[in-house]
């Protein structure tokens, strides 16, 4: 379950494997094999994802179908698409700053 719900994450997000992965600190193999359930996140990855996409362990595990990120999601398209790209600059911004 999780590996397919990632998989729809990621794609509705216009992100690739390799952007997860540079995103997540992580191989991109670990992402390809997470979404061809040949093996799941630990538990700090997991937390790690929620936090990423604003969605719930509770959605990725499959204990729910609503995903809270749904909502953010549909705001997004709401912008052009180059509001869109540089609210992607942004966040990517944040997030190497977090790590720093």
């Amino acid at each position: 379950m999780i590996g397919a719900r990632l998989a729809d994450l990621r794609d509705w997000n216009n992100q690739t494997q390799e952007e997860l992965a540079k995103a997540l600190n992580v191989a991109t193999s670990t992402i390809r094999s997470w979404e061809h359930e040949k093996s799941s996140p630990n538990h700090e990855m997991l937390i790690a994802i929620c936090r990423y996409y604003g969605t719930s362990a509770d959605y990725l595990l499959g204990l729910t179908d609503i995903d809270p990120s749904d909502e953010a999601r549909k705001q997004r398209q709401r912008l052009t698409e180059e509001e869109q790209n540089e609210m992607h600059r942004y966040e990517e911004y944040l997030l190497w700053k977090r790590k720093k």
